[in-house]
């Protein structure tokens, strides 16, 4: 993402660091600049890799088909949707 704000241009990226060192690219508009860099870790849970994901049983397939909305079918608190 790069957002352009007056004078203040910031480059926002999100990696996965496989190693001590992280290389990025900057915009040219960067070059003859001084920068901050500031690098944060980030606490949002990592999909569990040993969980596997649920599939139905194939001769389901193209047996089951949605009958109305089934969004107002219930009371939007009931689907934690707030108004």
């Amino acid at each position: 993402m790069h957002i352009r704000c007056n004078m203040m241009q910031v480059q926002r990226l999100i990696e996965t660091v496989t190693s001590s060192r992280l290389v990025i690219d900057l915009p040219v508009s960067f070059v003859n600049h001084r920068v901050e860099v500031l690098v944060l870790t980030l606490n949002d849970p990592q999909p569990d890799s040993t969980v596997k994901k649920r599939k139905p049983p194939p001769q389901f397939a193209g047996r089951i088909r949605e009958r109305g909305d089934v969004m107002s079918s219930i009371p939007p608190a009931d689907w934690g949707i707030n108004e």
